[in-house]
């Protein structure tokens, strides 16, 4: 159910298990890279940390090669993002953490021609799913009600996937097959996003090709950022919490940008040719539906993206978190195979408890973060004060040497846990920073006025270059 990033990347996994996977999306599909209006967040900003491009690339081989000959730059993130990070400029270095920029609707296109080629895979259109059928009172899922363009029917199916989104009936669905509600876990952040494309200027001296300007919790709530996507373009998107939401007419998109954290957005915008109108997508809270802790769950349904857990888009999680659940439940489906083939029992809720576990540190980070702001509304933990703190100064140290910043990279991209963070040789620079944090001013500690260059890059002949391509 559902045929956006989440429907499809459930597909391609499911397509390796099952004589025949069928997608409903109830929306009539564009047959290009256009907007669709069941995907509001598309006109925005979106990330693909590391973590996802590995999945894509397992998953569809070329594809990334496919995307970039189309436009689209994969980029290294230290090397060529310029990051001003909760009051501080990021050193810029070649990380080896890639991600790929391009729009969401570009690359939800390249994907679903893939999708679409394979050939036990169907992609039924304007069909709208309206319950769940069952074996009875409490028994497993066998398939789903619809309505479709010829009316209702009855679809059969070993195994129903919702990947719907934030829409998801399934809570109300599940309550009326008498298996109850999750539990549900908001933290409410009144955000808004507004963008729009921009041509990109043509001879350009900027040595980035993303630049990100984050507020520095709790003083400022506004934040902006800057890509090269497909198409010559630039995407912009400024967000802003509490009401204080970036305006949709053109002077007032412009001018938000003056109470950026820096002036580096307004400065590049100045000259640059408008393509689109700006529009705006609003997202009170971030969610997480605990269908792993239901007492009781049915077999042949599982739910995953943001059916399950929608993450504050601002730290770019959302796709990532995605692309890793689609491949956890290629794994639990390989898994089952193994030790009972042809018997799908127990394998909805082993997959929903290992997709928690895939979501739970960047559910975390997000939070701890976003509770910061005192008009944040959510649940405040013991010791949460002290975490934030914590947090906050290893962000700072990160923008004081490649070594910190290469290890928080290492997190963020989801290539590894925590346990990144409490190497001895990082837990004791970040016990230093934090007494120094006491005494010493922000300004004297960290970098916030000058925006650091990209490096040189040692060519394999040994000679030095400059990477300056904007």
């Amino acid at each position: 159910m559902g045929g956006s990033i989440a429907g499809l990347l459930s597909a391609r996994v499911l397509s390796e298990h099952f004589e025949k996977v069928v997608i409903l999306e109830r929306e009539r599909l564009p047959d290009g890279p256009e907007q669709r209006k069941a995907v509001p967040q598309g006109r925005h900003i979106h990330a693909m940390l590391e973590a996802g491009l590995k999945v894509l690339e397992e998953l569809f081989p070329g594809l990334l090669e496919e995307l970039e000959a189309g436009g689209a730059d994969r980029i290294d993130m230290g090397r060529d993002a310029a990051w001003f990070h909760f009051g501080a400029w990021k050193p810029r270095f070649v990380s080896g953490y890639e991600t790929i920029l391009c729009s969401r609707p570009y690359l939800e296109w390249k994907v679903r021609g893939r999708i679409v080629a394979l050939p036990n895979v169907e992609l039924r259109q304007g069909y709208a799913v309206q319950g769940l059928l069952t074996e009875g009172p409490g028994g497993r899922v066998t398939g789903v009600k619809v309505e479709g363009p010829d009316g209702e029917e009855t679809l059969a199916a070993d195994l129903v996937v919702d990947a719907t989104g934030r829409g998801s009936r399934a809570p109300q669905w599940l309550e009326q097959l008498g298996y109850g509600r999750p539990e549900e876990e908001q933290v409410g952040i009144e955000l808004a996003y507004t963008s729009r494309f921009y041509e990109r200027p043509a001879h350009s001296r900027n040595d980035w090709k993303s630049l990100a300007l984050y507020a520095r919790a709790p003083d400022s709530w506004r934040s902006g950022f800057l890509a090269n996507v497909e198409g010559g373009r630039w995407i912009v998107s400024l967000s802003g919490y509490f009401g204080d939401h970036p305006p949709t007419d053109e002077a007032g998109f412009l001018e938000f940008t003056r109470g950026l954290p820096t002036p580096h957005i307004h400065e590049a915008l100045r000259g640059a040719k408008p393509l689109t109108q700006p529009v705006m997508h609003k997202i009170p809270t971030s969610r997480w539906l605990h269908f792993e802790r239901m007492p009781r769950f049915p077999d042949g349904f599982v739910l995953l993206g943001d059916s399950v857990c929608a993450l504050n888009p601002v730290y770019g999680q959302g796709m990532t978190v995605i692309s890793l659940g689609a491949r956890r439940l290629g794994e639990c489906l390989a898994a089952q195979a193994r030790s009972t083939p042809g018997n799908l029992q127990g394998l909805s809720r082993r997959f929903q408890k290992g997709l928690a576990r895939s979501i739970g540190l960047s559910w975390m980070l997000a939070t701890t973060m976003d509770l910061i702001y005192p008009r944040t509304r959510g649940k405040r933990p013991p010791g949460l004060k002290l975490l934030q703190w914590s947090i906050g100064n290893l962000v700072d140290l990160t923008s004081l040497d490649e070594a910190s910043c290469e290890r928080f990279y290492r997190v963020l991209h989801l290539r590894g846990g925590l346990e990144v963070l409490l190497q001895p040789k990082l837990a004791l620079a970040l016990a230093a920073y934090s007494l120094k944090s006491l005494f010493v001013p922000l300004a004297q500690r960290v970098n916030l006025d000058r925006m650091p260059r990209a490096p040189g890059i040692r060519t394999p002949a040994g000679g030095e270059r400059m990477d300056t391509a904007a």
